[in-house]
């Protein structure tokens, strides 16, 4: 695999290769990743949002996330199962610390330099 690392100010961005994308914010610990199959968030609330059906363990059991508005309430916050878009607007909105750089747009996925 040939993976590629990035640093923007406090964005950590990680390309695995084959659609794979990570952007990770090692200031709030929020991580928004981009696959083939959809994307996934971790807003910075220990809340977590997947745009495709998927099946999670915890504590030795299994939740289903099948149809969208699914959710599961975890230890620390929530896993639901939402539109691509929806979760595009929640990481534009949870990503960043108050008066962060917003090196990343994950409406339209446009990366900009800290000048």
């Amino acid at each position: 695999m040939n993976e590629t690392r990035k640093m923007i100010g406090d964005l950590l961005i990680i390309n695995q290769g084959n659609f794979i994308v990570e952007f990770i914010n090692l200031k709030n610990n929020a991580a928004f990743c981009f696959m083939q199959n959809g994307v996934q968030y971790y807003d910075p609330f220990d809340n977590s949002m997947i745009s495709y059906p998927s099946a999670l363990v915890m504590d030795r059991k299994v939740y289903s996330l099948k149809k969208m508005g699914d959710e599961v309430k975890i230890k620390s916050g929530t896993a639901i199962l939402l539109p691509i878009r929806e979760i595009q607007e929640i990481a534009n909105k949870t990503f960043y610390e108050d008066g962060q750089f917003h090196a990343i747009d994950f409406l339209t996925f446009t990366i900009t330099e800290e000048k």
